[in-house]
């Protein structure tokens, strides 16, 4: 189990690497004039985006990595949901920003993060982390992943369908432009199946469900204050949106930040298995 908790040096690099990269981006973005070539209406969304990115998700990923590092695992999880955050989040800016100064820090940011996070997860032993969930709570928490898996797809499907029926151009491009896509392809051909198929495997009491359910709901939670941001800013330049598109949009994340605190709640800090892996690091 040693071997397999314990971070190798170069996930340790490439986290601190994240970390820099992610600060230097959203300082750019935030401070220096002209970074970015977007049209003006989506700047104040874009704005959001790099505030949450250098306020929350870079200390979270830090204290995961820290955590991670002695053993803890909460910490893991948690370093693996910030992970998977700025795998997301990366992806989705390196294709949908305009084309900047920082272009190819995007592309190694979505790489070492996307890398970074599947060394980590087949790293990772889930035995210790198996039944964390037990009984009702195990199938609220299938539920819950169930029903935002569905929730999302159904938001989406059901913009994009009547558009290609109608021959017209679905909401998200019309507003923010071709990039727009990138939202529906990611969120449906990433986001939706994963959160589905970890919700069957809590279901079905699969040996990886406990472990990806917490990664995920981490996720989420760190979506959270991102969703709600833009949401606000959203609103107040005077984009469309209705009643149940907002507490759709923000509801999700929320919950899944209350379970994301609850899951970690739940875990034991270290297992008689996990207390020579802290500090070390295998090769």
């Amino acid at each position: 189990m040693t071997q397999t908790l314990a971070l190798r040096r170069w996930q340790v690099r490439s986290t601190l690497a994240i970390l820099a990269l992610s600060a230097a981006s959203s300082l750019l973005g935030l401070f220096r004039d002209g970074h970015y070539t977007d049209p003006s209406s989506l700047l104040a969304r874009i704005t959001a985006e790099d505030a949450v990115i250098l306020l929350v998700a870079v200390p979270v990923l830090a204290v995961g990595l820290w955590g991670a590092l002695r053993g803890s695992r909460g910490g893991r999880v948690v370093w693996l949901g910030a992970l998977a955050y700025m795998t997301y989040m990366w992806a989705t800016i390196g294709l949908n920003r305009s084309f900047n100064d920082f272009f190819l820090g995007y592309v190694a940011l979505f790489a070492l993060s996307l890398f970074t996070l599947a060394a980590g997860m087949v790293r990772t032993d889930p035995a210790p982390f198996y039944r964390t969930l037990q009984g009702r709570a195990r199938r609220l928490y299938a539920g819950f992943l169930l029903v935002t898996a569905g929730g999302l797809a159904a938001l989406w499907v059901s913009d994009v369908v009547p558009a290609i029926l109608a021959g017209t151009t679905p909401s998200v491009i019309e507003q923010f432009g071709p990039q727009g896509v990138v939202t529906y392809v990611v969120d449906l051909g990433v986001v939706v199946p994963s959160l589905a198929v970890v919700a069957v495997w809590l279901w079905r009491d699969r040996r990886w469900g406990d472990l990806c359910a917490g990664v995920l709901l981490v996720f989420a939670a760190l979506l959270a204050p991102g969703i709600s941001a833009i949401t606000v800013v959203d609103l107040q330049t005077g984009v469309e949106m209705t009643a149940g598109m907002v507490v759709g949009s923000i509801l999700p994340p929320v919950l899944g930040a209350a379970l994301a605190l609850d899951f970690l709640r739940r875990l034991p800090g270290r297992g008689p298995g996990d207390a020579g892996e802290g500090p070390s690091l295998a090769d």
